[in-house]
């Protein structure tokens, strides 16, 4: 009984400590990982929209100036294309506002 007792002494703290740590460090480890790799994909994917809109922008600009646009052809671009977010927001918050009166009635 004499040489278990600092054993099982150390056995037990080991033990409290093994707990603890997967309580805290191993969560915050974890939880870090997936922030690190969110920010990671986020950036990946701003920067392909951001390259996705820029081509959009060159085609629809080269097909105006081919259809007659001439030197208006990036105004066009832009006002079309402006023309087309303006109206998917219009619709969004159409939509976002004829559902929240629902929700209040």
């Amino acid at each position: 009984m004499g040489d278990d007792f600092p054993t099982r002494i150390a056995d037990l703290l080991e033990s409290v400590a093994t707990r603890i740590r997967a309580m805290t460090v191993d969560r915050v480890a974890r939880l870090i990982t997936f922030i690190t790799l969110g920010l990671v994909a986020l950036m990946l994917v701003s920067t392909a929209f951001v390259f996705l809109l820029v081509g959009l922008f060159r085609i629809v600009g080269e097909l105006v100036y081919k259809a007659g646009g001439g030197d208006w052809s990036m105004e066009i671009t832009y006002a079309g294309v402006g023309g087309v977010f303006l109206l998917l927001g219009a619709l969004m918050w159409r939509k976002r506002t004829s559902s929240s009166a629902k929700e209040e009635s």
